[in-house]
């Protein structure tokens, strides 16, 4: 994979600084930071021939094709709707949306960017603290009258403001730096928050209570009781003293909050913003009886208002407004039910994409982990009461902390794994493999693991090719038993192992660099640090998925229920594999806490179509004779129909083109043939 030089590195990393710092305080900052970025991008990208490199993990993949269908979408019902003027006002911001998919793909490619990056934090939280205490120290006045609202509006200064302060958390905790250098960066979380309390940002609030949730079982999870559970406390507080002075924009604006709900519950509508907003969401959702599929189109929303002002059923303070001030509804109203699933997938996407890194052993990506999955969070909650890609600050915004956390993590993933210090991994690790005529794949299963592994153990079940062999040719420990079925002969395998971990894999199974350099990361644990729980001492995990990388007739398969993720790598104490005669797995004793690596294990299941009908024909009649019973044809005919639909359509196995297509039905052939065993075959029915 291509890297970007190190010219384009430094202007890169200047403009990633100077926009996060400045962006807050610095009309068009933002803006030109994001548009510059996106451009560079596009040309990097384009001349580098750089587009596409089959690198991209499933959730950044997810990542990359919502935010296309959801702009698809919303082009087609706008297109559906008549080409409305409304839409064409719109359509600027919609392909300002597309920018984020190049400018994740740049900065992926960018090594050395993290730096700029949470000095631009830091920067953007103390000139936004600072600008916001010498707007309301010195009387000043702007567009909502005394909240503070920067280069912006107060709603995005404050919510992004207050982003910045959660994302810098790693920073304060991380022991490994210096004191002074964690004082700083403990200002500058206090004055980001003191810029959110003065704008009186009240939606931006809202987002603490989950943002807190994820830190207890995210970033504080690795930290002593006094920063695990005190961070959340202190916050807690804090915001309750908030509330109770009077004096602060963000208490005022809770205050009148608390009063509209009440008038709201007792059936008054009031004419404050959560009372017009009340009226808004009302309005939407009745114009979209009937038209949930394709929305009501791009603008209707506004016409619509417009209307009920005109009729004296909404306030004229309403005439303003153009969207319903929340996301969610937007997007039904825009675009319809696809439009809003486009949506949530983008966000449970990168939510899901920073999260998991807290389950992997790449101990210095997850502090970039945490600051897109703060970022993310409180977007997402802001957006059930403000329309975000409805304005340009929202999409710039947007755009600049995903996509740049997201890029971010990717390459310095890139970074740690790459490191010199994984080679010595201080853990043993014993391979263990059951095989039965694979001559043809065993070679390329057993080479990797030469000099690598500590143990190599391989059981046959009676090949009659040359497969035990070969498999002498890279270890002494091949055995030859009876055939008992897949859980109990890998169990066999599993009592052989005399080291501290276990990986268990097929003999079509190969395993990559990469995933041997995780592997080697998360069996060398570090000592904890000052501030981190000692549990961490000697990992944090008892066991590992393993995503598969399945490639079959000529194509790599990325999509569909064969990219699952099976554990594989375990403490070889941690558990053992089910009795089951096919489809076996490990079962992990009370207590064990999973993990999941990143990197693919390469998996060679099919040799062509016809192996791959005989091998699924062989394991439906193995599954059929577990269930002593035949389901009726119609009930399995269903049932295969949806295993068809689920790979090919909400698992996209279209994506994977003809390969994905044949074996979706494939997978559908055997949950057929599973369900009514040899009456599938043709056989006695009985």
């Amino acid at each position: 994979m291509s890297v970007a030089s190190l010219r384009i590195t430094q202007l890169s990393a200047a403009l990633i600084f100077i926009t996060l710092a400045g962006g807050l305080v610095l009309p068009k900052v933002a803006g030109f930071g994001f548009l510059a970025l996106s451009l560079m991008a596009l040309i990097w990208l384009t001349t580098q021939r750089a587009w596409l490199d089959g690198q991209l993990m499933a959730l950044e993949r997810i990542f990359v094709l919502s935010i296309a269908l959801f702009v698809g979408i919303w082009l087609l019902a706008w297109w559906g709707h008549g080409f409305s003027e409304a839409g064409a006002d719109a359509l600027g911001r919609m392909l300002r949306l597309l920018l984020i998919i190049p400018l994740f793909l740049f900065i992926r490619r960018v090594d050395g960017l993290d730096r700029a990056f949470w000095s631009g934090l830091m920067a953007g939280g103390l000139l936004a603290g600072g600008f916001a205490w010498w707007f309301f120290l010195t009387g000043q006045t702007a567009t909502f009258d005394q909240r503070v609202e920067g280069a912006t509006n107060p709603i995005y200064f404050g919510g992004i403001a207050l982003a910045m302060a959660v994302m810098l958390l790693p920073k304060l905790l991380d022991a490994h730096s210096a004191l002074g250098q964690r004082g700083l960066v403990g200002v500058s979380i206090l004055m980001a928050l003191c810029a959110s309390l003065l704008s009186g940002s009240r939606g931006a609030w809202l987002a603490l209570l989950p943002m807190m949730g994820l830190y207890m079982v995210t970033l504080g999870r690795r930290q002593m009781p006094y920063w695990r559970y005190g961070v959340p406390i202190v916050a807690g507080l804090g915001a309750m003293l908030v509330l109770l002075t009077p004096s602060i924009p963000t208490s005022e604006r809770f205050a009148q909050g608390f009063h509209e709900l009440w008038l709201l519950s007792q059936g008054t509508l009031t004419e404050g913003a959560l009372g017009r907003r009340w009226h808004m969401w009302q309005t939407a959702w009745s114009a979209l009886d009937g038209h949930w599929l394709i929305g009501i189109g791009p603008g209707a929303f506004a016409q619509i208002l417009q209307a009920s002002i005109d009729a004296g059923v909404a306030s004229e303070l309403m005439r303003p407004y153009r969207h319903p001030h929340n996301q969610y509804l937007s997007a039904l109203t825009d675009a319809g039910v696809l439009a809003l699933m486009a949506l949530v997938v983008t966000l449970g996407a990168a939510a899901r994409r920073f999260y998991r890194l807290f389950f992997s052993g790449l101990n210095s990506t997850r502090q970039l982990g945490w600051a897109g999955l703060a970022a993310v969070t409180l977007l997402a909650v802001m957006a059930l009461s403000e329309s975000i890609f409805e304005r340009n600050a929202g999409i710039v915004w947007f755009g600049l902390l995903t996509s740049s956390a997201m890029g971010l993590v990717h390459a310095r993933r890139r970074h740690e794994l790459s490191a010199p210090s994984q080679s010595n991994r201080t853990q043993s690790l014993s391979v263990i493999i059951i095989t039965c005529n694979e001559a043809d794949r065993i070679d390329a299963c057993l080479q990797p693991l030469v000099g690598w592994a500590d143990e190599i153990i391989v059981l046959d079940s009676g090949s009659r090719d040359d497969t035990v062999a070969r498999a002498r040719r890279y270890t002494s420990q091949v055995d030859q038993t009876d055939w008992p079925g897949f859980g109990r002969q890998k169990q066999r395998a599993l009592d052989r192992a005399r080291s501290d971990w276990v990986l268990s894999l097929d003999a079509d199974e190969v395993i990559s660099d990469e995933l041997k350099a995780e592997i080697d990361l998360v069996l060398t644990p570090t000592d904890s640090s000052p501030g981190e729980s000692s549990s961490d001492r000697g990992g944090q995990f008892d066991a590992y998925t393993l995503p598969w990388l399945t490639h079959a007739f000529g194509a790599t398969l990325k999509h569909g229920r064969w990219s699952r993720t099976p554990l594989r790598l375990m403490r070889r104490t941690a558990g053992r594999f089910t009795d089951a005669v096919v489809h076996e797995k490990i079962v992990l004793t009370t207590g064990r806490h999973v993990g999941h690596l990143e990197a693919p294990l390469h998996h060679y299941s099919y040799r062509d179509v016809d192996h791959a009908k005989a091998k699924l024909d062989h394991y439906a009649q193995l599954q059929f004779a577990r269930r002593h019973h035949r389901t009726p044809w119609g009930v399995a005919f269903v049932k295969a129909g949806f295993h068809w639909i689920d790979n090919l359509i909400f698992r996209a196995a279209l994506l994977d083109g003809r390969a994905g297509w044949v074996l979706s039905g494939l997978l559908a052939r055997y949950t057929y043939r599973k369900y009514r065993g040899r009456a599938a075959l043709g056989g006695d029915p009985q």
